[in-house]
């Protein structure tokens, strides 16, 4: 007994299918869905990176959190985020992405702690944990490299000239920076044969 090709094809894109990526989108708007209906701001301000009152967890609770008042900032970062994410999880894996996408939204949190400690404005959104996504795509597609580093030269600039107005550059370069740290210790394992 053989298997029809066309079942065996639909199971191969099911399983192609880029689950973490949709996941993740999923849960960002799902988190603003909830932030919404909590009153906005407050939900941001409870469980947003807040430095100048810092708690561990709100590295990863204000990842899923976008500004209230400005839709597109939510809009910007799942609609970059399913695009960028779909393309990195189908070449390093569903584990993978969503190791990169923790690691490099927490990296981010930690840089945007360490350059503005005093802080007492919540940090939420998923920019810098996009970021690091960006890198490792900019890595393993080099045509986009030019992309990658455009939105990075953008926030140096902020960062020097001060007129980033609300974005945390630290957020997104500490992201990238976590990104590429990925992208070269799997580019390294990959020649010597080892996968991480």
């Amino acid at each position: 007994m053989t298997l029809n090709t066309d079942v065996l094809h639909y199971v191969y894109l099911v399983m192609k299918l880029p689950f973490v990526t949709f996941g993740l989108v999923l849960a960002n708007l799902g988190a603003f869905a909830l932030e919404l209906a909590g009153g906005g701001m407050p939900v941001c301000e409870h469980f947003g990176l807040v430095p100048a009152h810092f708690e561990a967890t709100t590295l990863l609770t204000s990842l899923f959190l976008h500004d209230p008042d400005h839709l597109a900032h939510l809009v910007g970062n799942v609609v970059v985020l399913a695009v960028a994410g779909s393309v990195v999880e189908g070449r390093i894996g569903s584990q993978r992405l969503l190791t990169v996408y923790l690691a490099a939204g927490v990296l981010g949190g930690l840089l945007h702690a360490v350059v503005d400690p005093s802080s007492p404005s919540p940090l939420v959104g998923a920019s810098g944990a996009i970021f690091g996504i960006l890198a490792v795509l900019g890595a393993f597609r080099p045509r986009l490299i030019g992309f990658v580093a455009g939105f990075a030269l953008l926030n140096i600039y902020y960062a020097f000239t001060g007129t980033g107005g609300a974005v945390s550059f630290g957020t997104h370069l500490g992201g990238l920076a976590a990104g590429a740290l990925f992208a070269v210790l799997s580019a390294s394992n990959e020649k010597r044969g080892i996968q991480c």
